[in-house]
């Protein structure tokens, strides 16, 4: 995955921290690229559903994949390949696209959040 990432520098960490369940599986550094991270700053009701959206990643909630995907997702859990989330971006909030990608890479040293035309 060729891209620029920016380490995200406003609270997703400590947001994470504070969730009261364990996580199945280790997120690494948590990156997103540029384009989310200005939207996110710029649209705090963006920010919020980003924040949301690494949530449920964790929580293995994979938005809305499809069901191969899911099976996918669930068996890396235990395999230890890629997990890959999709959430589907209300018309009414502010963005580029119609939904943000959430992917823990298969060594779990990071995970980015971008949207599809990104990849």
């Amino acid at each position: 995955m060729a891209m620029i990432a920016v380490h995200l520098y406003f609270t997703f960490l400590d947001y994470i921290m504070t969730v009261p369940t364990i996580p199945a599986f280790v997120i690494g550094s948590l990156y997103c690229t540029p384009t989310v991270m200005d939207l996110s700053t710029e649209h705090p009701v963006f920010q919020t559903f980003v924040r949301q959206c690494v949530r449920r990643h964790l929580a293995c909630d994979w938005g809305d994949t499809d069901p191969s995907d899911r099976v996918l997702n669930d068996r890396a859990i235990t395999d230890g390949s890629r997990i890959f989330s999709v959430f589907h971006i209300s018309d009414k909030m502010v963005a580029t696209a119609s939904s943000l990608w959430i992917i823990t890479e298969s060594d779990r040293s990071h995970t980015t959040i971008l949207f599809p035309f990104e990849y």
